[in-house]
């Protein structure tokens, strides 16, 4: 069968997308990458961790009927886990499979057959244990590769709704991830970003974050390891001190996700760390790992956030060693603490003023960051390119791009000489 596959969200979600793909095309199924009325199966891996991603999961589903009325739908994910119900009434067709099922789709696919279309949930309480899943073997993929290693989060931050769509931390079973990480090493993959809701917890048996780094830095064909966003006081010295060992694959970058610079804030938001706590492990790492690459989120509007709180925020951004921040906007979300606070939420106008200074400051601190980069030689890995020049990162993850040649230089690893900042990237010149 046809079969289109649509995913919302965070690295997560990519990777457990990038694993129902392979599911299916073990099973002799075709993935397109267009949906129109040829396509027998849709399957929608959404989320639901603020009120825009959850509007976009729903515009998506609805262009998906609009395409192909007939489509047997399949909704997974975050969104399918809060609403449920709902996603019923938007389709005839339609499967809602929670979290806790998503790594089976194979199999509700296989009973997909002719008319006989399901409609109803399948929804089983999330597990508790840790975990492991099949790891199939399908076409090259010379992409960067979203390995998941831990799923859940214990920390029940006052705004988040995660630990109630996910369950709690739990990690994966470390022979089995060796094994995904291995087998996509083979495929192709040269850099393997290590990927959960809160990856820092990880611990199966006697194995933790570092032991994962460590046992990943031996597949000998394997360039380099990165961490996604990982909580702050998850991260140990062991871990630190991989990232400085220039013979150890793990690249000089961390996004600590420290949400705001005003410790009531933090407070109010349940957050296990104050600012004075935070700055001092931003110089720290600064200082120990020479060109790390650091970035951060910061929410803006969280409900009583005064102009004190967001100056706090701006504060941090801009006198501290973060190069950059992902800036989102609070979103009112139900069953969580902070939709019951009696501080008020701050009007969207405001919202949108503070956000567009945070960003703007964002920006100038990563052109600042990219200035410090020219004239170095650095190592790249190429991305997919166009006629015209090839994309790619440095370890410190900075965007460069270099003008192309005969030659495709797509998952490739080159050597780089930094020319000139181009403000949001550097242009390069490859070098040897």
């Amino acid at each position: 069968m046809k079969v289109y596959v649509h995913r919302h969200g965070c690295r997560l979600n990519a990777s457990e997308s990038r694993h129902l793909i392979e599911q299916l095309e073990s099973q002799g199924h075709v993935i397109v990458e267009k949906m129109d009325k040829t396509v027998a199966v849709a399957v929608v891996n959404s989320c639901a961790v603020t009120h825009q991603a959850e509007s976009k999961c729903k515009q998506t589903i609805r262009q998906i009927v609009g395409a192909n009325p007939e489509v047997a739908l399949i909704v997974t994910g975050c969104l399918a886990e809060k609403n449920p119900q709902e996603l019923l009434e938007f389709h005839r067709h339609v499967l809602i499979l929670g979290n806790s099922e998503k790594h089976r789709i194979g199999e509700y696919v296989e009973k997909l057959n002719g008319s006989e279309y399901p409609r109803k949930i399948v929804k089983n309480p999330l597990p508790e244990s840790n975990f492991s899943f099949p790891c199939f073997l399908s076409r090259p993929y010379t992409q960067r590769y979203n390995l998941k290693i831990q799923e859940g989060c214990n920390f029940y931050c006052s705004y988040c709704l995660i630990p109630q769509l996910r369950g709690r931390a739990r990690s994966r079973d470390f022979k089995n991830l060796l094994e995904d990480a291995t087998n996509h090493v083979q495929q192709g993959v040269r850099e393997i970003v290590l990927t959960g809701v809160n990856i820092g917890v990880y611990q199966n048996d006697s194995k933790n974050l570092a032991a994962v780094i460590g046992a990943l830095n031996d597949i000998s064909e394997l360039q380099r390891i990165r961490l996604s966003s990982v909580e702050l006081k998850t991260i140990d010295d062991d871990i630190l001190s991989q990232m400085a060992d220039p013979k150890n694959k793990l690249v000089k970058y961390l996004h600590l996700p420290i949400q705001s610079g005003s410790d009531r804030i933090l407070k109010l938001m349940r957050r296990h760390y104050g600012v004075a706590e935070a700055r001092n492990y931003l110089e720290q790492v600064y200082q120990r790992i020479p060109q790390v690459g650091l970035g951060t989120d910061l929410i803006v509007g969280f409900p009583g956030e005064t102009k004190e709180d967001f100056a706090d925020s701006l504060d941090l951004l801009k006198n501290s060693p973060l190069q950059y921040a992902h800036v989102f906007s609070s979103s009112r979300r139900e069953k969580t603490v902070a939709n019951l606070m009696k501080e008020q939420f701050i009007a969207q106008a405001e919202v949108d003023h503070r956000s567009k200074i945070l960003r703007t400051a964002s920006h100038e601190k990563h052109r600042q960051f990219l200035e410090q980069q020219i004239g170095k030689i650095e190592t790249v890995l190429f991305e997919n390119g166009k006629k015209s020049r090839f994309p790619g990162f440095t370890e410190n993850y900075a965007r460069v791009f270099v003008k192309n040649s005969s030659k495709d230089l797509a998952n490739q690893m080159g050597r780089v000489r930094l020319v000139k900042n181009c403000g949001t990237f550097i242009a390069g010149e490859i070098v040897g």
